[in-house]
């Protein structure tokens, strides 16, 4: 007998309370040829409900709901439509794995590792246990290794990557202020002398946890009078740009964000993969404090900035991932 299940949810997006069905959605998704309701049925659901109604789909039709989505809606979804949806539907650890792999075999270089340091710093210690996990599922080796034997990056910015990736810091909010103090001198002589990947910066920043580089960094000011922002900014270490998005993923990802979702729609054309990717990544982490940084940043929304960038089914599917915008 086919087994059923349902649970009631708080969809923050409609901010009311739904009934969930997964058997119900499968179904849907199943027999649906309309590239809205799959819409509708994907990018309304959190990634746990999206597992349950994966995990319901496979025991009902005896086949993966990604082959399905892959091969039945490829006519029906819109150029960059179907990666947002596919991107959405996969479980985040094992999408992250693959953006890490991507990073390594394809992008290289600057944007490689920017996409590297998302992925370690931006998320929680949990969360990067669980994308190394699904990497070595994956691929069959470790996500350290492949990052420490590839030529892909070069040392030390090699070296500095495979400590991001294999930290798990402590998640509390306690500080060493003696530490704080004298690491912020060490962090101060680094930027002083352009030699941002020296070995004890390089320690600080992969094991120290989040809540005691933020007290290092609210040192760093109180001593010598600028931001780490502003010291990185007149730096003129090749480092300089890559150790402000490590520090601003660490601290404050929602900058981070706020700058690269931006980026991806300035200019002539639009970067459809970064615009995707940062969405996509973030919609459920801290979507709301990255639109309030572009709001306050840009003096614009992100809505308004995506509704005039992207079209159709692509851009519904971006704006129902990001969710409204606050009323002022």
């Amino acid at each position: 007998m086919e087994a059923s299940f349902s649970l009631m949810i708080w969809n923050e997006n409609r901010s009311r309370l739904q009934s969930f069905e997964g058997e119900s959605n499968s179904r849907s998704l199943r027999y649906g040829k309309d590239e809205n309701a799959i819409k509708e049925l994907l990018c309304h659901r959190t990634s746990a409900q999206i597992a349950q109604i994966t995990r319901a789909y496979e025991d009902l039709y005896k086949e993966k709901l990604m082959d399905r989505l892959n091969s039945e809606f490829s006519a029906i979804l819109q150029m960059h439509s179907k990666p947002a949806i596919m991107l959405w539907a996969t479980d985040p650890a094992d999408r992250d794995a693959k953006w890490a792999h991507k990073a390594i075999k394809e992008k290289k270089g600057e944007r490689g590792a920017l996409m590297i340091i998302e992925i370690a710093c931006g998320s929680s210690p949990d969360h990067l246990m669980a994308v190394r996990k699904a990497y070595s599922t994956r691929y069959s080796r470790s996500l350290e290794e492949e990052i420490a034997f590839t030529s892909a990056f070069k040392e030390p910015m090699r070296e500095f990557l495979v400590q991001l990736v294999t930290s798990y810091r402590y998640k509390g909010d306690n500080a060493e202020e003696s530490s704080a103090q004298s690491e912020a001198a060490i962090l101060y002589n680094g930027l002083q002398t352009n030699h941002l990947l020296q070995e004890q910066i390089m320690r600080m920043i992969s094991l120290r946890s989040k809540s005691h580089i933020n007290a290092t960094l609210q040192y760093y000011q109180q001593e010598y009078g600028k931001s780490i922002e502003e010291e990185l900014a007149a730096c003129t270490s090749p480092f300089s740009a890559l150790m402000k998005v490590v520090i601003w993923c660490l601290i404050s990802p929602e900058k981070h964000f706020a700058e690269v979702l931006r980026g991806s729609m300035e200019g002539l054309g639009t970067d459809e993969d970064t615009l995707t990717r940062g969405v996509v990544s973030r919609a459920e982490i801290d979507m709301e404090l990255i639109k309030e940084e572009y709001k306050r940043r840009y003096n614009t929304t992100l809505t308004h900035d995506i509704t005039e960038d992207t079209s159709g089914l692509y851009k519904d599917i971006l704006l129902a991932l990001i969710g409204p915008e606050k009323e002022p």
